[in-house]
């Protein structure tokens, strides 16, 4: 019997980008029974709606009344922990961007995979760029260390050590929430994702509360997927990397606790000042003629400022820190 699954875009103000999903979704469904939704979550963007209407075909398009975030807005499709698996309609749901094109017989490859991953929780999938150049698409979970010292580093490494030269399935720490495929059972259990992350780190949290569970998270090389990554969120650089910001401090707090939380800050701070001032250096080099040296001095200005302002709610992206 073929397992029961749905298909959910979320968008927010990227029609253009999701017309290229939809188009290669016929191809990529092929041979696969699934169902589709479209989840628009409350763009603001004129002609966004009709421009939706226009793309849907056969999917259900569903319009949030707020912008509920990342995390928000696809838990409206997903079980509530401690439901009973049996009562939800879908064996598994795969959680999509909208920045994505998707190869012919995707689906196909997918669920054979999904098939035979003991314990699964969630699963992700490979990236590639536009220009066919690899993105990352899982790593380790976030640390002291890797937050303060080098990120790229430490993912690196982890890929390094955790790689799988014959293309089969392995299990990771975390995956890249571009498309995640999802066991609802193991959603019942563990629970939705946290909705207090509003665009940031909701997988990352996610992904330590599977495996906390007893579920694995797995990356499957054999599927791939083009990734047109960060379109909607680059659009307000300064405001995104706050709730990046944002968003870290809270799954510190979440999985290590306060005192950590204190290191992250202090630290954070004083990588801020330095990056700042190199920046300025930079700036005075050049007098002034590099856009990019100016661009960076204003977004690590900005994020000094909230960090000295008490990290104040309400300055990223999330709208709805503004109402707690």
């Amino acid at each position: 019997m073929s397992p029961r699954l749905l298909l959910a875009f979320l968008n927010y103000n990227t029609a253009e980008e999701l017309r290229e999903a939809l188009l290669s979704l016929p191809a990529a469904r092929e041979g696969a029974d699934c169902d589709v939704v479209i989840i628009d979550n409350a763009s603001p963007k004129p002609g966004e709606t009709e421009k939706l209407e226009a793309l849907k075909g056969d999917a259900r398009l569903v319009r949030m009344e707020e912008n509920l975030g990342f995390a928000g807005a696809f838990n409206k499709v997903l079980p509530k922990k401690g439901d009973d698996p049996a009562s939800f309609p879908y064996d598994y749901v795969l959680l999509l961007n909208s920045d994505l094109i998707l190869p012919p017989g995707f689906l196909r490859d997918l669920v054979e995979a999904l098939r035979n991953l003991p314990a699964l929780g969630l699963a992700g999938i490979s990236f590639t760029r536009e220009d066919g150049s690899p993105q990352f698409s899982y790593g380790p979970t976030p640390t002291l260390a890797s937050e303060l010292i080098n990120r790229s580093l430490f993912q690196k490494r982890y890929r390094k050590t955790h790689a799988s030269p014959d293309g089969r399935p392995i299990e990771v720490e975390s995956v890249l929430g571009a498309v995640m495929a999802v066991n609802c059972s193991a959603v019942c259990q563990a629970g939705p994702m946290d909705e207090r992350f509003f665009f940031f780190f909701e997988e990352t949290e996610w992904c330590c509360r599977m495996r906390d569970n007893g579920f694995k998270v797995w990356h499957v090389p054999g599927v791939k997927a083009t990734h047109l990554q960060g379109r909607s969120a680059n659009k307000r650089p300064l405001r995104s990397r706050v709730e990046f910001h944002r968003s870290r401090r809270l799954f510190f707090k979440l999985r290590y606790g306060s005192f950590a939380l204190a290191v992250l800050t202090a630290g954070t701070f004083l990588r801020l000042i330095i990056n700042l001032l190199a920046q300025l250096v930079m700036v005075v080099l050049t007098l002034g003629l590099k856009r990019k040296f100016r661009d960076k001095a204003y977004l690590y200005a900005g994020l000094l400022k909230w960090y000295l302002q008490g990290c104040p709610p309400g300055a990223g992206l999330d709208a709805r820190a503004c109402r707690k």
